[in-house]
């Protein structure tokens, strides 16, 4: 995240973002809603995102700790609210027992369905049809739920563990047959493939976005909530962890709480803990 990002313009941002190379670089400034503590706004190195997870969970908790800008309390649960692209969202803070912070965000609405999956597609994922489970069959949100991306993401689910760890895309064709459907994001997921864990996610957005696979995603993991809990349901509320990034190395948990909303609808927040571990300075003279 950059902090102090409130003069600096949509050009610099998404060149800034292009040079860390991170799936997303988070910009805080001052939000223009009374009550809101900050507005976030969100690149990866090739566009600007609507909504992102662990980028949000990150940069919120910077600005808690180490900026000082969000003020907790030493006990007890703190409440804010930030605006972004996708509107005014909450986030709620707690301190745990050895005083390191931990945050639960609520992600966008989501909602499913139905879709089709074209063997293209398949082709492009290097996955044969016998791969993927017929039950929920392929899922994708809503006309109206954008992805963090601003096109729809497609769900697809596996029957196996060693069947989403042999995926190897072939990123250019999944990239031409993921937009022939206006599909911005392709998740891959399985579940229960482990005890503790609810599912096992891959995801990728390589085209517009430039983001060929992403090693964590919070914003699908949210979605993923949601449509476990639409085709597997169970009471509310109900907290379900997913993990991500174990075939690039770079191993990630995602705790996610599906909360009742109103009859009928419900939605995610997701969450964890942060560790820093770079800080540094940007030379902007001449951007």
């Amino acid at each position: 995240m950059v902090l102090d990002a409130g003069e600096l313009d949509a050009r610099v941002m998404q060149a800034i973002a292009a040079e860390m190379k991170h799936a997303e670089t988070a910009f805080p400034s001052p939000s223009p809603e009374p009550g809101a503590a900050v507005h976030l706004r969100w690149f990866t190195p090739a566009m600007e995102v609507t909504f992102c997870g662990h980028a949000t969970v990150g940069a919120l908790t910077v600005l808690a700790e180490e900026a000082r800008t969000i003020r907790l309390p030493e006990q007890g649960v703190h409440r804010i609210a930030f605006t972004c692209k996708a509107g005014l969202l909450h986030a709620e803070f707690t301190r745990g027992e050895v005083g390191r912070v931990r945050l639960q965000v609520e992600t966008p609405f989501a909602s499913f369905v139905p879709a089709t999956l074209p063997g293209n597609l398949r082709d492009a994922l290097g996955l044969a049809a016998e791969a993927f489970d017929p039950a929920p069959g392929p899922r994708r949100t809503a006309p109206g739920i954008a992805s963090s991306v601003g096109s729809s993401n497609l769900f697809l689910r596996l029957r196996s563990r060693e069947a989403l760890a042999q995926v190897h895309p072939d990123f250019r064709a999944l990239a031409a047959a993921a937009s022939a459907i206006f599909v911005g994001g392709v998740i891959l997921y399985v579940l229960e493939p482990a005890e503790g864990v609810d599912a096992a996610m891959r995801c990728f957005f390589p085209g517009e976005a430039g983001v060929e696979e992403d090693p964590v995603t919070g914003s699908a993991a949210g979605q993923l909530g949601v449509l476990v809990q639409e085709t597997l349901p169970l009471p509310l509320p109900r907290k379900l962890v997913f993990t991500q990034g174990d075939e690039l190395g770079r191993p990630g948990r995602v705790q996610v709480e599906v909360r009742p909303e109103a009859p009928g609808r419900f939605r995610s927040w997701i969450g964890g803990g942060t560790r820093i571990v770079l800080r540094g300075e940007i030379d902007l003279k001449g951007a």
